[in-house]
């Protein structure tokens, strides 16, 4: 039928054209494909090459020895201490380099503390804290500058070579003993002995009696003693007048301690050991039972401490470092004497300080303030 070639003619071109279509586009992917593949390709390559040269050029860090900045500049090696608060005294974890170097330890340490540490670390302690306190071990124009409050700072080992040596100070200044000729040194001894047994050479010290009064101050100045002083001052008898507050400053408080050693030898007639059992009884009941002890308290302190005989380690250890100290840098405290048995020519503070009229006029003018040597 003429009709239906015309139409099967018509649908052959339209398949040939269709496949012609479909082979093109196949040949149009084609390139696009390879392009792909080739750049996973090369994708790959370089990660495997960058992982491959990484480990080939990848060295393994060299070992390095651990520097410690510490050690060789600061002794860690841990060390038990003791340190004392109020009447107790405790344990304390500290180091070696603490014990030679720190000053807030050295104020938490009473010179009983140092004992049990060992020695060559004791010394050493102790070496380092008189060399930074040197500058006030003796020095009046430098306690005339300082309050309680300053000497509260202080460690307490520092304060017992201070305080014996305001003592000899004062004793010197006042010539205590000198019309019964009696030693200077004995004198100062004997002082800081009184010192040590009524306070432990606690500036802060208070102590309360069963009748309500309180002695207080370094040399247990009672209520009687310090309204004594002022009315003594008031009569022209003495050159000082001291509030209660004063007490606790240890450089008035030795100054009283000094005169009243004074009034005491005067009224036991010259008697040393009288005038030390009248200090603590008064002169009345200076002979009791209560005096002979007292008496007692004062020379075995006196001999195994301020002489130190078989005195403990940190203690021997410092009297015997502040004797050189005396001998190389005081030289008004060398010796002229044959020791406390003897008789010393002059008190060991006299050559330095003592025999200036202006200095003379400065005391009597003082009032219990201080004063300051030019």
């Amino acid at each position: 039928m003429p009709g239906t070639d015309n139409r099967s003619a018509s649908v052959v071109p339209s398949v040939a054209h269709l496949e012609g279509i479909g082979w093109a586009g196949d040949a149009a992917r084609r390139p696009r494909l390879r392009e792909a593949i080739i750049l996973v390709a090369v994708l790959v390559a370089a990660a495997i090459g960058y992982v491959w040269l990484h480990e080939y050029l990848e060295a393994p860090a060299p070992e390095v020895r651990t520097i410690d900045p510490y050690t060789p500049r600061f002794d860690l090696t841990p060390v038990t201490v003791t340190v004392t608060a109020a009447d107790h005294r405790v344990a304390w974890q500290a180091s070696v380099h603490e014990v030679r170097t720190d000053w807030t330890l050295w104020r938490r340490m009473h010179l009983a503390d140092w004992n049990n540490v060992p020695g060559t670390l004791r010394e050493e302690g102790l070496d380092n804290m008189l060399v930074k306190y040197r500058d006030i071990l003796a020095s009046p124009s430098a306690w005339d500058a300082m309050d309680a409050g300053d000497w509260d700072l202080v460690p307490q080992p520092i304060r017992t070579v201070a305080y014996r040596q305001m003592i000899a100070y004062w004793a010197g200044h006042y010539d205590v003993g000198a019309k019964y000729a009696i030693a200077p040194r004995r004198i100062a001894n004997m002082l800081s002995a009184i010192v040590m047994s009524e306070s432990w050479f606690d500036h802060r010290a208070v102590f309360r009696n069963r009748d309500g009064t309180q002695d207080i101050g370094l040399g247990g100045a009672s209520d009687f003693a310090r309204k004594r002083l002022r009315e003594l001052h008031t009569a022209g008898s003495v050159d000082v007048s001291l509030a209660d507050g004063a007490y606790f400053n240890p450089w008035m408080a030795t100054r009283f301690v000094a005169i009243w050693m004074s009034l005491m030898l005067d009224e036991a007639a010259g008697d040393l050991e009288l005038a030390v059992r009248a200090y603590h009884r008064g002169i009345a009941n200076a002979q009791d039972s209560l005096g002979a002890q007292y008496l007692e308290t004062v020379q075995s302190r006196l001999t195994r401490f301020i002489r130190n005989r078989e005195a403990p380690p940190a203690w021997d250890y410092l009297w015997t470092k502040v004797r050189q100290i005396e001998q190389q840098d005081w030289p008004w405290m060398r010796a002229s004497f044959t020791g406390d048995g003897g008789r010393l020519d002059a008190s060991p503070w006299a050559s330095g300080f003592r025999r200036s009229d202006a200095f003379t006029a400065r005391m009597s003018n003082n009032t219990g303030s201080g004063f300051a040597l030019s």
